[in-house]
């Protein structure tokens, strides 16, 4: 009897945890920090999303209300932005972002936790922070909102295996009205990201942040000698110049440039495609810095296979490519819309047109421009062939064993990893379309021009 008992005892000692002795533990869920001020809290109106963000992901969570949940927009609109003719929720660049994670991660969950308010100083932000100091811009009741990002993280950490893979910051603005201010914000921006890699435990975490352009401010900013300028934003130039330069102060940082970024009229707050475009821009350059396959650059991989990308198309071909938009562009007003293209389009099924369509929207604003479908089927057509010079049986899918007979990576371990990486379904076979979204992703990754011609 006693060993009976014992033997029940081991078992359920075995079987208490999240998963049976001998068993593979479950995965850690990517978590991505997000932090600033009202572009990150988010304007964009929840009844304008795309049809295909609007429906919720188990594989894409916040954490909220002190629990993990699927991600959609939640926060009721303001009386403001119910001014402006929302009526329901507000989002921010998250939707997109955690979307754009969850392509390029396809296998995992992507976790968002995100806190950020309006019109806050970077003084309000600091890890030392003091209420005597905040009040130098009038801030001192709100408290230490580190302090408040970190204890919801904290939070987020009770009963979840997380692993943080990126901190995505979005404030400056209120910064940019008293120059003394202005003058310290790389010193804090400094201290902010290394007292979040010290209390997330990773030292070399990730850091995208934002940096806005008017028309006449110019990308590069290196030689940029600040100056007081007139009207509300008087120190603009000062935190500016400490965002350019914090990519070279802070290590495994990379400034996003947000140009041309729509916003509601007569407002500095971004709209629904506002957002969205950030949201994918902060992706872009989080997977452009970080992603790794093997070691390698989604980049290094495409040069192995001698991959042209966007270059890859002569000028007949360019030529066809936009007589074919023109077919399906019946309204003539230079782009598709979703309903144009996948709901009454005639070629293909409906779910290709919409993967295709997906695919092409590289600014993920619900519409896809000649250029954007351009530029898609060019990296697609190579795709194809690069996929065809592989596949010796002329079947329709390329086994493991194919590729890596065929591929033109000479490491094996490498070409392992390669096709592992593109194997989303790990069923040791590729299938067109799953080669092609994996290849897309990667051609599109770090790109800084658009489709150029080949003679």
């Amino acid at each position: 009897m006693f060993k009976r008992h014992l033997l029940l005892l081991t078992l359920l000692i075995l079987t208490s945890g999240s998963f049976v002795s001998g068993q593979t533990p479950p995965k850690k869920m990517k978590v991505f920090l997000l932090a600033g001020q009202s572009n990150m809290v988010g304007w964009g109106d929840s009844l304008k999303l795309p049809r295909d963000l609007q429906t919720s992901n188990e594989r894409v969570l916040m954490f909220e209300k002190g629990t993990w949940q699927p991600l959609k927009p939640f926060k009721k609109a303001s009386a403001k932005q119910q001014q402006l003719g929302m009526k329901e929720f507000s989002f921010g660049p998250e939707i997109a972002f955690a979307q754009e994670m969850q392509k390029a991660w396809p296998n995992e969950t992507i976790g968002i936790v995100k806190f950020a308010i309006g019109g806050t100083s970077i003084l309000a932000w600091k890890p030392d922070w003091s209420e005597q100091d905040a009040d130098r811009v009038g801030q001192g009741k709100r408290g230490s909102l580190y302090k408040k990002l970190i204890d919801k993280l904290e939070q987020a950490r009770q009963g979840r295996e997380l692993e943080i893979v990126g901190f995505c910051w979005l404030q400056g603005g209120s910064d940019m009205k008293k120059v003394d201010v202005a003058k310290e914000y790389l010193e804090n921006l400094e201290s902010l990201v290394a007292s979040v890699r010290k209390d997330t435990g990773v030292a070399n975490l990730p850091f995208i942040y934002g940096s806005s352009r008017r028309s006449e401010t110019p990308d590069d900013l290196s030689k940029l000698v600040p100056q007081k300028r007139d009207g509300e934003w008087p120190a603009a130039e000062w935190v500016l110049k400490a965002q350019w330069d914090a990519q070279q102060k802070i290590a495994d940082a990379r400034m996003v440039i947000l140009r041309d970024i729509e916003t509601h009229p007569m407002n500095v707050h971004y709209n629904t495609r506002g957002q969205l475009k950030v949201g994918k821009q902060f992706a872009q350059a989080f997977l452009s810095s970080s992603l790794r396959i093997g070691g390698q650059t989604p980049q290094q991989i495409l040069i192995m296979f001698e991959a042209k990308g966007r270059n890859a198309a002569t000028d007949r071909q360019l030529s066809n490519y936009r007589r074919r938009f023109g077919f399906t562009d019946r309204n003539g007003d230079g782009q598709h819309s979703q309903e144009e293209y996948i709901e009454n389009g005639r070629y293909l099924t409906r779910q290709s047109r919409q993967g295709i369509f997906r695919a092409s929207d590289s600014n993920n604003d619900g519409f896809v421009s000649a250029q954007e479908y351009v530029e898609n089927r060019v990296i697609t057509d190579e795709a194809k062939e690069i996929f065809e010079k592989m596949n010796i049986n002329d079947d329709s899918f390329l086994t493991r064993v194919e590729f890596l007979a065929m591929t033109p990576i000479k490491d094996e371990k490498l070409a392992r990893v390669v096709f592992q990486a593109l194997d989303t379904n790990n069923d040791d076979e590729l299938i067109i379309p799953e080669f092609l979204r994996v290849w897309g992703r990667w051609a599109r990754d770090g790109r800084t021009a658009p489709a150029t011609r080949k003679k």
